[in-house]
């Protein structure tokens, strides 16, 4: 089930020095092919590469500042700096991520820790395009280096907001708790779980989910940080966690037959934030 598969993904920055196999590469084709043919919940097809660890050629290895050690290739592709193209960045880059898990191959999401210099001549870069985010992939280690350790307890990676921190039941006033979701709707339970366990850039955690369980939809926001989506990377790298939390919620209900549709059904409810960002609406 995928929400297993989201269950056991975690961040791998330190990767086995070991070259991928001949069959894992031919499966990671095969899920690029398959994703590269997929459309987004804002209608955005992407096209993704697996490039190695010397795209430049001149066998130099991709500036990660430190962050990543022995990845075998990286996975990345180029869009318009567009938030709808933003979130349909996250939401099928994180498909990916969901599939190499089932292949137990790790990977990290990296988007201001690397250097996009290094990707510009493998991804026929643009002036009017962008790479809002980059995925090492490799085999993981078991044990972590000291400098992973240290990363993640600064970030506190492993720590999640409480459910009514994050979602609400019928509008803001109202924290949504999992005993909210009754056995009959346990199909809910684990789609808003798995976008509670799902990986954001800082683990700032953004998004904020409305259930209206009378008409059947999930409204989704973003709880935007100005300064985090400053001007130093130059677009609103917030919107691929929103991009990730629509596919987790998404891939988790439509497994289980609560089979739904995007749409942009803003609801009449108060915003208790000004920074709180409409996104979309699910409806099932």
């Amino acid at each position: 089930m995928i929400f297993n598969f989201i269950q056991r993904r975690t961040s791998v920055r330190t990767f086995m020095e070991k070259p991928l196999a001949k069959s894992d590469l031919t499966n990671i084709n095969n899920i690029l092919a398959k994703v590269n043919n997929e459309k987004g919940p804002n209608g955005n097809k992407i096209k993704f590469l697996l490039l190695d660890t010397t795209p430049n050629g001149d066998g130099s290895i991709v500036g990660t500042y430190g962050f990543i050690r022995n990845a075998q290739a990286y996975i990345a592709g180029t869009i318009p700096n567009d938030k709808k193209a933003l979130e349909d960045y996250g939401y099928l880059l994180e498909k990916i991520v969901i599939k190499l898990v089932e292949e137990g191959l790790g990977s990290c999401w990296l988007g201001g820790t690397f250097k996009r210099d290094d990707f510009i001549e493998p991804l026929a870069l643009s002036n009017e395009q962008i790479i809002p985010a980059v995925l090492p992939i490799g085999y993981p280690v078991v044990i972590r280096r000291n400098a992973e350790r240290v990363m993640r307890f600064i970030i506190k990676a492993d720590k999640r907001m409480m459910w009514t921190e994050i979602f609400f039941n019928k509008n803001f006033d109202n924290g949504l708790t999992s005993g909210d979701l009754h056995e009959d709707n346990s199909v809910l339970l684990s789609a808003f779980e798995s976008v509670r366990l799902g990986p954001s850039a800082s683990n700032k955690q953004p998004w904020r989910l409305v259930l209206d369980k009378e008409n059947k939809q999930v409204h989704f926001y973003l709880d935007e940080d100005q300064k985090y989506n400053g001007n130093k990377m130059g677009f609103s790298m917030q919107r691929l966690d929103i991009g990730i939390a629509m596919y987790h919620f998404q891939s988790v209900a439509d497994e289980n037959g609560f089979t739904g549709n995007w749409n942009n059904q803003i609801p009449d409810i108060s915003i208790p934030k000004s920074n709180y960002k409409y996104v979309k609406t699910f409806s099932w």
